[in-house]
């Protein structure tokens, strides 16, 4: 396990003074994560657990549940996450969204336009591109993406968890989100780990995948957002689909001065923006 906490994103174990006191509120965690924080050594087992239910390693830790109250036992992996990665998230924005929010929980909240399926499955109904067992009734792990690169979920010989990673943020596949990125299955690793690249670049879902990614070199991430996007930011009709923009790679379209998606319905959408120099006054499909 020591091995882990060597690569370059991970989570930083005893890097601040101080050990968290489980009696203290949960939400007054220090910025710095012990062992204990996510494991307590005398009630750890090995028991598996399906999505969301926490597994054995975690159990009897305290957690952050979805509505943000501490919680003295967590019973679902993602209450675990809460409690840094919640209401008292701070740091660094990997990707500088056109909707910024840095509060996980409310990212992944059930109630949004859209969201990865954390807590319940997701909104969309059409989704082709899911690899089996995987169906749009699925519920996945933070550990789903999140994990060791060394991970045996990836064939490695490594803990599982996100102890400690090659791939930014603490992630178990490559995901590239700088412009002009080549499209490969490395690339986008961790998307292709769920969903199939043959589908992907088919255009069975969005008519314009290939066109976006593998010929105009752009990265997945410059529209969609893979956490979610909160319903007291986002709207029904503007961040469905995990649409949200990339600040750094799309602006607003010049003659509108608008800068937006618009769902049409199943299947169907629009948007207003620029992109590679490029005026969406609108493009639909």
């Amino acid at each position: 396990m020591e091995a882990a906490f060597q690569r370059p994103y991970r989570h930083p174990i005893g890097q601040t003074a101080g050990v968290h006191d489980p009696a203290e509120d949960p939400r007054s965690m220090p910025r710095h994560v012990e062992c204990q924080d996510c494991h307590d050594p005398h009630a750890a087992n090995g028991a598996s657990a399906l999505a969301p239910q926490a597994p054995g390693p975690l159990a009897e830790v305290s957690g952050i549940d979805s509505e943000g109250r501490p919680i003295a036992s967590a019973t679902f992996t993602y209450e675990v996450c809460y409690k840094c990665h919640g209401d008292t998230a701070a740091g660094t924005v990997v990707v500088p969204r056109r909707i910024v929010q840095m509060n996980t929980r409310l990212e992944l909240d059930p109630g949004n336009p859209s969201y990865h399926p954390v807590e319940a499955p997701g909104q969309n109904p059409d989704v082709p591109s899911l690899l089996p067992p995987l169906t749009t009734a699925s519920v996945i792990y933070c550990t789903d993406c999140h994990d060791g690169d060394d991970s045996r979920r990836v064939g490695g010989s490594g803990p599982a968890g996100p102890h400690g990673s090659l791939n930014r943020p603490i992630l178990v596949r490559n995901y590239s989100t700088d412009d002009f990125t080549q499209e490969s299955p490395l690339a986008y690793a961790l998307c292709y780990g769920c969903h199939s690249r043959e589908s992907i670049l088919d255009d069975r879902s969005f008519k314009k995948h290939k066109k976006h990614v593998e010929d105009e070199s752009i990265p997945c991430s410059a529209c969609h957002d893979p956490h979610g996007i909160s319903a007291g930011q986002g709207t029904p009709s503007g961040n469905t689909h995990l649409i949200n923009f990339d600040a750094r790679l799309v602006s607003p379209d010049p003659r509108s001065g608008r800068l937006e998606f618009e769902d049409l319905g199943r299947l169907r959408g629009r948007c207003y923006l620029t992109c590679h120099g490029f005026a969406h006054d609108p493009k639909e499909y």
